[in-house]
């Protein structure tokens, strides 16, 4: 178990490395991730077996708030999952999952932030995140489990020019959502749909205004052991 936790949180160390994050805001999130990996390998000790895969699909994701254009976009995620089978019909589905989010600023932006807002800003925003979602199933027949738990995501890649050259990123380093959606088991594969409603203000340029993000997840999961 020392060994899994520790192999999960290498590309956490790597993010710490790459982006510039303060020590403080970092070991909160080191703090909190490995709460997380520790409740989760708990459990295992009632579970049967433990199966290990990859999931990929489309993320279907929008921005909503004052100066983003409120419209979803296609993009795509990829990631692991370890599927913990608990007693009965429930399970434990804990992931590392590489997402990226591509959205636009309207027109309001500008004046909505007319003090660090940067005139000549492209109005492009590209977002990848890491994320940990930890979703507890429910089997309701042999096809069909319904899923739902949080998913905290860390920001690994911030492109946009919204605000002025001295001033960092306009979005935060993090985002809290809740993920719930429904998936059909065929033996060792399954498809899922879900959908990720963001708890967190993620606009990072001050207090007036609150970014939420929306993330419709489209995708396929399979056992590798």
């Amino acid at each position: 178990m020392l060994s899994i936790c520790l192999e999960i949180q290498k590309p956490i160390l790597l993010f710490k490395l790459t982006c510039n994050i303060s020590p403080h805001l970092f070991s909160m999130k080191k703090h909190l991730c490995s709460a997380a990996i520790i409740f989760m390998f708990s459990l295992s000790s009632q579970a049967q077996s433990i199966n290990y895969g990859l999931s990929l699909g489309a993320n279907i994701a929008k921005i909503s708030g004052v100066g983003i254009q409120n419209a979803y976009n296609a993009e795509w995620f990829v990631g692991g999952f370890a599927r913990i089978p608990l007693q009965n019909k429930w399970n434990i589905q804990p992931g590392l999952v590489y997402n990226y989010i591509n959205s636009n600023s309207n027109g309001e932006f500008i004046n909505a932030y007319n003090v660090n807002g940067n005139p000549n800003a492209s109005n492009q925003i590209e977002l990848s995140y890491l994320s940990l979602p930890v979703l507890v199933g429910y089997k309701i027949s042999k096809l069909f489990t319904v899923d739902a738990g949080p998913r905290y995501s860390f920001l690994l890649y911030d492109n946009e020019n919204l605000i002025i050259a001295n001033k960092a990123g306009a979005f935060k380093d993090s985002d809290l959502g809740v993920e719930g959606g429904v998936q059909l088991n065929l033996a060792n594969i399954r498809f899922f749909a879900s959908y990720v409603v963001g708890v967190t203000n993620t606009n990072d340029i001050d207090a007036r205004y609150k970014w939420y993000s929306r993330q419709a997840l489209l995708g396929f999961n399979f056992n590798l052991f």
